[in-house]
């Protein structure tokens, strides 16, 4: 049994759909998706139909199994009557957008193709579906985005040819249309591309619906005065009877306003609706002329002379079709496409939140497009669940495949005697629908978003629904889409690629056991400039990038280590930017080593003119600590410092520069075993036993940690003159790292029989060799307070 969430639940709810979270990142409706559906599912079909009192605290369902078999039957029955009534009411009201102008007298056609869509979708839903709650309709948005195709078909056709012919050709652009967006829905459903919803801009589909607002109430308009809305226009609407229509149309859209924000219940916009066709129809009644001369005088819609809406064009007709014209409008297809599968799945994350439960984006997705290719065959509409109709089944409690059936009844009635149902219909009151939920629509993300949204993204919004208010639909998403393109250009430039910038003097190498060398290193080890970058780089931030530290290097910088280890990738104009700053680089006699490169950005840089090896101002290093070593070496050895024997590392010299005594050193050079590791063998094992610690003479090792699924992530790399193993000697704990071989190792252990046995022979040189440890442990020590507060600035 369903129950609305505790209220502490709930606010953490509201709170992370307000700030675009969910614990869930990659569900079917994460993130900013669902914050975005929140407020879409308001105006996606009508707005009244989804209340906000509903929408903040469902109320409790009642359980199905607790309902009598009579309340059961009466539940289903009114959900199936109120649904389809609105499903028969909110169709009409969406197929009379695809025409106006002069295109105005296909109207039946469109409302055939409406009728027809949703009579298809519901019986597909019944058969096929998988949910016994969801009515799919035909909606307004894909239809509002079909207005320009078609537009551009009719304007392609000959005006010579017949009007049959016309019809025939705007027929089969209209169902060419509706089954390459079902193909293209099916496919991507198919290859689980559902989460590209994500990707969509938020102010490109805040300033589609804007613009999609704007043309939805020009077409409420266009319903109730039979013209199109133009400045020239205007005279009329203030002469009679146009003046009589239109204002009881506002008064109504007014009365609808008013509904919706006074009586939280789901039935109170169709209690109004419904009142207005009662008294419409007393009215008629009460004349005694019949419906004829209301219609005479554009208070009905026109009617074809069948009387019925389907079929829409004589199948014989479909002969006369202009291909040539059909291809011709079918530029626009794509935005057609993309708009349709963003409201789709804006659509079935509204359902998701409401009906509280998960759904599959890619199921939906793929019985979404089947069900409109079955659609498009009919040359019928695009059209996906309905959240209004979905809520008023879940507040009456009436899930079952009978609502549906009885939505398919009522369907097939009005398909079939058309000329009945529209007799009865009054056009102001269709047209008060779409003007109030245009109206609806433009006021949620002209007014309210513009508390929400950064000036920039408004900025984006207001764009869009200009264009398309001044020039046309395609030209307006197609200005938004390039003026967010250079939004997140512009943004995203201003996000600091630099995760960490620092010098030799604040990190150094780890495992050496010279004071002197670390003594150096901090006071020269400014010379050294370390960067670690983070996340994408492009033109902007990489070129910002280069001129930073080459402003830095100008402070006397010799190395510039730049670390790619978090860079997920580049573009072509940040490889220009890298190969630009090995040209400075030469020029400025300072050396840039890359670390941390993948092979792909590796070759990038290579394939672009990158120059490295002898001669080169570029290194490129495995890792950053290879990378900082190197550096390390080479400005120890531009200063002069002879840190290194001349005759190398051996035993004696490597516990001398640890002990500083010469004598010391070669007192516990004599407990000390020597070591050969071959390359690609342990000296330590993560786990191990801590009883040793060991000085390295010659070769090189990694300090591995193993991962989570037993990955080993490299964190080190030592070489001749390096001490490890020190901190877990003395702790007495496993050791928490492993070090393997790169290459063939020479190491010397010094394990704690060893400095028991020290202590017992000669203790003061067992003191002398504590007092050293705890010397090189304080060093280290030192350095990590250092970066670790220079880190968490």
């Amino acid at each position: 049994m369903k129950t609305t969430r505790p209220d502490k639940e709930l606010e953490s709810f509201r709170f992370s759909m307000k700030h675009g979270m969910t614990q869930r990142p990659d569900g079917p409706a994460s993130g900013r998706c669902k914050a975005f559906a929140r407020a879409y599912v308001h105006v996606i079909d009508l707005p009244g139909f989804v209340p906000d009192k509903f929408s903040r605290a469902r109320p409790p369902v009642r359980s199905q199994m607790n309902q009598s078999s009579p309340g059961r039957f009466v539940s289903v029955l009114v959900a199936g009557i109120v649904c389809g009534f609105l499903a028969v009411v909110v169709t009409i009201g969406h197929g009379s957008l695809l025409f106006s102008g002069e295109l105005q007298g296909l109207m039946p056609i469109a409302l055939g193709l409406a009728l027809f869509s949703t009579t298809v979708m519901t019986i597909f839903a019944v058969l096929g579906g998988s949910k016994s709650d969801i009515i799919p309709i035909a909606q307004e948005i894909p239809i509002v985005a079909m207005v320009s195709i078609v537009s551009a078909v009719a304007a392609a056709i000959d005006p010579t040819v017949s009007g049959e012919a016309r019809a025939a050709t705007i027929f089969a652009a209209v169902a060419v249309t509706t089954m390459a967006t079902a193909l293209v829905t099916l496919i991507l459903g198919y290859c689980r591309l559902g989460g590209l919803i994500r990707f969509a801009p938020y102010p490109v589909i805040a300033g589609f619906l804007t613009g999609t607002g704007w043309l939805i109430l020009l077409g409420g308009i266009s319903v109730t005065t039979n013209q199109t809305p133009s400045f020239s226009l205007l005279p009329q609407l203030l002469q009679p009877p146009l003046l009589l229509q239109f204002g009881l149309m506002i008064a109504l859209v007014v009365v609808l306003f008013a509904t919706e924000r006074l009586f939280k219940n789901v039935f109170a916009v169709p209690a109004v609706l419904l009142a207005v066709l009662v008294i419409f129809n007393l009215v008629v009644l009460a004349r005694g002329e019949g419906y004829e001369p209301f219609r005479a005088a554009g208070w009905l819609i026109r009617m074809p002379e069948a009387g019925k809406f389907w079929p829409p064009v004589r199948l014989s007709a479909l002969a006369s079709v202009d291909w040539y014209a059909v291809l011709h409008g079918m530029i626009t297809l794509p935005i057609m496409i993309v708009i349709t599968i963003v409201a789709l799945l804006m659509n079935t994350t509204g359902i998701e939140l409401h009906a509280d439960r998960d759904m599959d984006l890619n199921q939906e997705m793929r019985s979404n497009g089947l069900m409109n290719l079955l659609v498009g065959l009919g040359g019928g509409l695009p059209g996906y669940s309905s959240v209004s109709l979905t809520l008023i089944i879940h507040q009456l409690n009436a899930v079952s495949r009978w609502v549906g059936v009885i939505v398919v009844v009522m369907m097939l009635s009005a398909l079939w005697f058309g000329s009945v149902l529209i007799a009865a219909v009054p056009a102001l009151l269709l047209g008060a629908v779409l003007v109030w939920v245009g109206g609806s629509l433009m006021y949620d993300w002209l007014v309210r978003a513009r508390r929400r949204l950064d000036p920039f993204e408004y900025a984006v919004i207001l764009l869009i629904a200009l264009v398309i208010v001044l020039v046309s639909f395609p030209v307006g998403i197609l200005v938004g889409l390039i003026a967010a393109i250079f939004l997140f250009a512009f943004q995203y430039g201003r996000v600091d690629i630099v995760r960490h910038e620092l010098t030799g003097a604040d990190w150094h190498t780890s495992g050496q056991v010279s004071g002197e060398r670390q003594q150096l290193l901090r006071q020269h080890g400014a010379g050294i400039v370390i960067v670690r970058l983070q996340g994408f780089l492009f033109f902007g931030t990489a070129d910002r990038l280069r001129k930073r530290v080459q402003d830095r290097m100008e402070d006397g910088g010799r190395f510039l280590l730049i670390d790619f280890h978090r860079v997920s990738g580049m573009d072509s104009s940040a490889v220009q930017s890298f190969i630009r700053l090995s040209q400075v680089a030469s020029k400025r006699e300072f050396t840039v080593i890359l670390t941390g490169l993948s092979e792909r950005l590796r070759q990038a840089l290579i394939r672009n003119g990158l120059a490295i090896g002898a001669g080169s101002s570029v290194r490129i290093e495995p890792d950053l600590e290879r990378g900082l070593r190197w550096s390390e070496d080479a400005l120890l050895s531009e200063l002069g410092a002879v840190l290194v024997p001349a005759e190398g590392w051996t035993l004696h010299s490597l516990l001398r520069a640890f002990l500083k005594r010469d004598t010391l050193a070669t007192t516990i050079g004599a407990y000390c075993q020597k070591l050969d590791i071959a390359e690609g063998d342990p000296l330590i094992v993560q786990g191990g036993a801590s009883s040793d610690i060991f000085f390295i003479e010659s070769g090189t090792a990694t300090v591995e940690m193993a991962g989570d699924g037993g990955i080993s992530v490299s964190l080190a790399t030592i070489g001749p003159g390096d001490a490890v193993g020190e901190i877990s000697f003395y702790l007495h704990e496993p050791r928490t790292a492993s070090i393997v071989a790169r290459n063939a190792l020479v190491a010397w252990r010094f394990s704690r029989e060893d400095l028991e046995r020290l202590a017992s022979d000669l203790p003061e040189a067992a003191v002398g060799f504590h007092t050293a440890m705890a010397a090189l442990l304080s060093r280290r020590l030192a350095v990590t307070n250092r970066l670790v507060g220079f880190l968490a600035d």
